[in-house]
Order: C-alpha cells, then structure tokens, then sequence
C-alpha cells in the first residue's frame, strides 16, 4: 500500500464516494487517509471578501467533516486541510510517487465525452503518482465488491500497475485477477481474415506473457489468490467487464510530456470516461516496492 494517501473532498456526493472508498481501504489495510479541500479562487476573482467569507464557510464545514470522521473512524484520519487555489494545480502538488491521490465523479448524464476534462481525468495526466478515480455510485454497490483486478499489456507501466495491485491486493486480504486483453491485428478490417496460424500462434504468445505475470505476483505475494484471464477482445470493454464486481480497477498509463501531457493512455482514458470500479491510475513515475529478483518478468 502506498506510504501515503489523499482525498479530494468538497462535501459533493461524488467526494463523499471517495471518502467512503478510502476509508474502507484504510480500514482494511491499516493506514490513515488526510482530507484535502479545496477553494477555486478564479470563482472570486476581483472579490477579496467574498473569498475570505467562502473559505471561512468551507474550513468551518471541513473541519465538521473531520470531527465526524474522527468520532466514527478513530485516527483514520491524519489530518484535513483548506488550500485555496486552482484545484488541479493544488491537488497536483500534492502527488508523489508514494502517494495515492483519490477524487470522486459527479452523477453522470450526457455525452460521456464531456468528462474527458474531468478534475479526475486530468489529475490522473498530470500526477506523479497514482490516482483513483472512484464513481459516485460506488455508494450503494461498495458492500458488494471484492477483488482487485489490474490489465497488464507487457509494458514497463504494465509492470508497475501489476506490482502496486499484487500489494494493494495482499494488504487488502483479496483475490488479485489479472486480466490481458489483445485482438489480431488488421482484426477490425472487414475485408481481412487473419490467418488460422497465426492466430493460434498469437494467442500462444498472450498466453505465455499473461502466464509470466502471474508468476510475477505469485513471486511477489505467495499469499495472494491469483486468478488470470487472457481475452481476445477491445482492452476497454475487456477491463470493465471483468471489473465489474471488482473493489478496485488497476491500469497503468504512460503520461506524456509537453503540450500531450493532457493526454491518457487511450486504454485509460476510456475505462475513467465510463467507470465500472474504483479505477487507479499508475503511471512511470509510481513509486513500487523493489521485485525480488526470482520474481522478475519471464523468470
């Protein structure tokens, strides 16, 4: 589990769904969560008192929230504090490597491209560390999950998102599943019609790169229960398929610098546009706990 772990919180019912997931998590794992809030100055601008008045109003009812906490979740609780400023450029600030940011989703109507600017979607571009982007509706389904399941696609990102779902998974006393998914190339064309061949040898190589990780983890938490699946499917409705029932959706994205740094993995970038589980973000950056050398990739 991460060293240390941070909750987006504005009294919305999509922050109240984050909260709710990190405590559980928490809870379960035996770590403390602070309590991150936020006033976006640029909705005062010119207006000094009216700023001063609304960040008197939003400490007074942080600081309830925190009593509350406390009261129902002893020493959960590390610390809640105000920060005004643009919200993503502060919440950013607080990433590292070994930290989890979480942030919740509001209640979701029109076109799902609308939320590709989402806070939780561009924060998870622009961390240094993993992200969790929770649905609001994780609410009424969190009794119901268990598992965590990560994609994996051979990569060196694909790798650390491996590593940090084998923790969160033995940390959490749950099943790990890992899930690959791969279509043949020139698949999608319609006047193509892949070879029998090397369809066969291709869904040998899937097989044998799926089988590697699983050893990985094995290697790295012999405790955990490790499930694999090797899909022949789109990566986007593969993951959330089997993430469904899931308490948490692992994935690994290869943020991008200058002018492309707003940009996701497209894999991602479509599973946090239509959420089926608490999904975390990893990127290059996350900081994981050092492999043994037997458990290496394809050892």
């Amino acid at each position: 589990m991460t060293d240390r772990t941070v909750v987006c919180w504005d009294g919305s019912t999509g922050s109240e769904a984050a909260l709710d997931w990190a405590l559980r998590r928490a809870s379960e794992g035996g770590s403390t969560i602070e309590l991150f809030d936020v006033v976006d100055d640029a909705l005062y601008l010119g207006d000094t008192a009216a700023l001063d008045r609304a960040t008197e109003q939003e400490e007074d009812r942080l600081d309830s929230r925190a009593e509350e906490l406390n009261a129902s979740h002893p020493g959960v609780v590390s610390a809640a504090e105000l920060l005004v400023g643009n919200p993503l450029d502060v919440l950013s600030g607080q990433t590292r490597s070994d930290t989890l940011v979480v942030v919740g989703t509001r209640h979701r109507v029109g076109p799902r491209v609308r939320y590709g600017w989402s806070l939780g979607s561009r924060l998870a571009t622009a961390a240094a560390g993993p992200v969790a982007v929770v649905p609001v509706e994780e609410a009424e389904a969190a009794e119901a999950r268990t598992g965590v399941v990560v994609g994996v696609d051979g990569s060196e990102v694909g790798r650390l998102a491996l590593e940090f779902a084998a923790r969160e998974a033995e940390d959490l006393g749950q099943p790990l599943t890992i899930v690959h998914c791969w279509v043949a190339p020139l698949s999608e064309q319609p006047l193509v019609v892949p070879d029998d061949d090397f369809v066969t040898s291709q869904q040998s190589e899937r097989q044998e790169l799926l089988d590697d990780h699983v050893r990985t983890a094995h290697g790295l938490h012999p405790g955990v229960a490790v499930r694999s699946v090797l899909l022949r499917q789109n990566p986007i409705s593969g993951l959330r398929v089997e993430s469904e029932h899931a308490s948490m959706l692992v994935v690994g994205s290869r943020r991008l610098t200058g002018w492309k740094r707003t940009w996701l993995g497209s894999v991602s970038h479509g599973l946090v546009l239509d959420l089926a589980a608490p999904t975390v973000v990893v990127g290059q950056d996350t900081q994981v706990y050092t492999t043994p050398p037997e458990a290496t990739l394809g050892a």
